[in-house]
């Protein structure tokens, strides 16, 4: 699909370890740059999550991201968004495969690397049909691309990097997945200007929004679990850009239980529970 040339030329962009995760992050911002382009969906979804982050708020980008994650801003037909989608990225990707489930649709395009050896690799595309709101206002981000294989920039529409970082440390408490923590972690270093107190409210506003309440106790304790999970804390290095400090999962937790954990309400979790001793029998 992408001359290997032009791979290596976007590797200044891109600063990862590997070939195939420059491929998808120059496939990944044209997706982007196509979809906000579009009238029809510049102005009706927003751009969420990891890759937002990464994509309009960092640059050189931090972490490796390879999804688009995507919210529709208002209660209508999604029909004409994804033939939107299709219209702009079929003809140079490929047919996509489809699913639908409550609040939520995704198309998985699939294709080979171009750089050797050729692997099977995949752009997700997934649309959250389900929050039609937001609690801070949203902005728009401008994403640039100067490649010989594509040229082109468009104004995205995405939320305050508060907003951003709610719905992560949402992630953090619904998923198993170490980017979480570690996107967090890096947020926390790198804006000097973060509203903390709106991270928590955005955090409780969309938990709310599900029927759930989370308390500093039950947050702490449930990624206290997680750092023990070695899936967990596989999930980061090979994310990171090349010539990075080595992440410490430590004392990111550690980070983030003293600015964000303390304002969750209730009192801090007091640890596991000692085993109950069994009751000696004299006879």
């Amino acid at each position: 699909m992408i001359p290997e040339a032009y791979l290596y030329e976007w590797r200044n962009h891109a600063p990862w370890a590997e070939m195939h995760q420059v491929e998808q992050d120059l496939i990944l911002t044209r997706a982007i740059i196509e979809l906000y382009s579009e009238p029809l969906f510049s102005d009706s979804f927003a751009f969420r999550g990891g890759t937002a982050m990464q994509k309009l708020f960092y640059n050189p980008p931090i972490r490796y991201s390879e999804d688009i994650d995507l919210v529709q801003i208002h209660s209508e037909p999604i029909g004409p968004a994804i033939d939107a989608i299709r219209k702009h990225l079929d003809p140079w990707l490929g047919t996509p495969k489809r699913d639908r489930k409550k609040n939520r649709v995704t198309l998985y395009y699939r294709f080979k690397s171009e750089t050797a050896p050729t692997r099977p690799m995949h752009l997700k595309i997934e649309v959250n049909t389900g929050e039609h709101f937001t609690v801070l206002e949203l902005q728009r981000k401008k994403l640039v691309a100067r490649s010989e294989w594509f040229n082109g920039e468009a104004e995205v529409l995405t939320y305050k990097v508060e907003e951003l970082l709610g719905t992560k440390l949402r992630a953090l408490y619904q998923r198993k997945k170490g980017r979480d923590l570690l996107d967090l972690a890096m947020a926390l270093d790198h804006f000097s200007d973060l509203d903390l107190g709106k991270i928590i409210k955005c955090f409780k506003h969309y938990m709310s929004h599900a029927g759930t309440r989370v308390t500093r106790a039950q947050f702490e304790a449930n990624l206290s679990l997680k750092l023990n999970d070695d899936y967990f804390t596989a999930d980061i290095t090979a994310l990171l850009a090349t010539g990075a400090t080595v992440f410490n999962i430590k004392k990111a937790e550690e980070k983030i239980r003293t600015a964000l954990f303390t304002l969750l309400p209730g009192d801090p979790w007091k640890g596991p529970a000692e085993p109950k001793k069994k009751n000696r029998i004299n006879g």
